[in-house]
């Protein structure tokens, strides 16, 4: 239930997000459309303005033309009257005078020909200025009356529609926004039962729950439940053979022997010594572990140069559980194990044997069949191990302790050499599960040689 709300919930999202998508396309449209009115008015008022400066410009220009005109008159009408009262002046005055040298005195002839002369100025100065003062007079009464009502009334007209045209445009907008508010609300609560709190009110935690538990158990049937084996990776043999020129561990007994001219490998007497020298009386001997790191140390050593280690230094004397840690892990790492894979059928049946005398002659039939490295390596471990339990006074460790600690690390099991041919994990665990019921086998066969080690390997060849 969850994942079908989540899914419808994305959808009334999406519903709204194109419902806001078209909102903003229709605000936008809104907008152009008072772009558009913006651009128009602001150009009529322009153009009124024009027209308007422009019919103002014409009143103002009539009226200084006045103005100049009524200079003109004012100022030959001055110069008229100056005429007369300077002729006027002369006529009662006149007394004739001798010349002077620079200067000489107007004739009443003269006093007369100037005052015609500023009559007809001024006459003139004043025919102007009264058709001036017809024509500004003109021009100020159209403009008052006429042009300046005029541009106020185009001006209101341009001012009119630009206030029309904002309103209904706003209009639009509180429109197109109602229509988007109600949408958005529809879309988040209606009575269909598809808005956002009827969706979320239709998860079920439980039955989700169990689908999802159901699901993953019916997937979960085809998962492995078992351990992933360790997988080593594989280097090549120039690396290895650089690395380990004559490696000790991992190689079989026959080709040891046949490398080293040795029936008992160098390194399980160079072992076997160090632990008679100074551990048999150590208790817990091949019981307790060592130190893993200074075995893996010890190991690396043998393996670059076996003749070369030295197990008599301090380090390695001070905990003999180390070398005896060592000794197992080779056997342990052998790939055909003490008991070869090739007999262990055949030490599986005589350990089955319940008669003592009869089982003890059934092994020793099968190790005087040995391999020649084999049954000497097994000669001389199984030598080492009878001191071992005769220092059990002090080292705890009887001749069932080892047989028990031997047992598996000496036989190995079947699965060692078929572990190759397994093709499922199902066949290894069965190999695994079948070794296991072998152990008490193995343990037996162990501590029956080493009760009858005298028995089993003859006097004369005892080392």
């Amino acid at each position: 239930s969850y994942g079908s709300v989540w899914t419808q919930l994305l959808k009334v999202h999406e519903t709204i997000g194109e419902q806001r998508v078209k909102f903003s396309s229709d605000i936008s449209e809104v907008a152009d459309d008072l772009q558009i009115v913006y651009k128009d008015t602001e150009k009529n008022r322009k153009a009124a303005k024009e027209q308007g400066n422009r019919h103002e410009k014409n009143r103002l220009d009539a009226e200084v033309s006045l103005e100049k005109s009524k200079i003109k008159y004012d100022l030959h009408t001055e110069e008229w009257e100056k005429a007369i009262l300077a002729k006027s002046n002369n006529e009662s005055e006149y007394m004739p005078k001798k010349a002077g040298l620079f200067k000489s005195n107007k004739t009443p002839a003269q006093f007369q020909k100037q005052v015609d002369d500023s009559c007809a100025k001024a006459n003139q100065a004043q025919t102007s200025y009264k058709n001036q003062l017809a024509t500004t007079n003109a021009t100020r009464q159209d403009y008052f009356q006429s042009q300046l009502p005029s541009d106020i009334i185009h001006l209101k007209s341009i001012g009119d529609e630009c206030c029309g045209a904002t309103r209904y445009q706003l209009a639009r907008y509180s429109y197109l926004f109602e229509v988007a508010i109600t949408a958005d609300g529809e879309a988040l609560d209606n009575d269909r039962g598809t808005g956002l709190r009827s969706l979320c009110e239709k998860i079920n935690n439980d039955q989700d729950t169990f689908t999802v538990v159901r699901e993953f158990g019916e997937r979960a049937i085809n998962f492995r439940k078992a351990d992933i084996p360790y997988k080593e990776y594989p280097m090549s043999k120039v690396a290895m053979s650089i690395l380990k020129p004559n490696p000790v561990f991992g190689v079989e007994l026959t080709k040891l022997m046949q490398r080293d001219g040795q029936e008992v490998p160098l390194f399980l007497v160079k072992c076997i010594e160090a632990i008679e020298a100074s551990g048999l009386k150590n208790e817990g001997l091949y019981r307790i572990s060592g130190t893993g790191t200074h075995i893996q140390r010890l190991k690396s050593s043998f393996d670059r140069n076996c003749a070369g280690v030295d197990l008599t230094t301090d380090e390695n004397t001070a905990d003999v559980n180390n070398i005896t840690g060592l000794v197992k892990l080779w056997f342990r790492e052998l790939p055909d194990p003490l008991f070869p894979q090739s007999s262990y059928q055949h030490f599986m049946n005589a350990a089955k044997i319940e008669n003592d005398r009869m089982r003890v002659l059934g092994l020793h039939t099968i190790i005087n069949d040995l391999p020649d490295a084999h049954y000497a390596t097994l000669k001389y471990i199984m030598c080492h191990l009878e001191k071992v339990q005769k220092n059990q006074e002090f080292n705890k460790m009887t001749t069932s302790n080892l047989s028990t600690i031997f047992g598996i690390t000496l036989m190995g099991g079947e699965s060692n050499s078929n572990q190759s041919s397994i093709n499922s994990q199902e066949q290894y665990q069965q190999q695994e599960e079948q070794r296991l019921a072998d152990t008490h086998w193995h343990v037996r066969v162990v501590k029956t040689i080493l009760e009858n080690y005298c028995l089993i390997f003859e006097p004369d060849e005892e080392q």
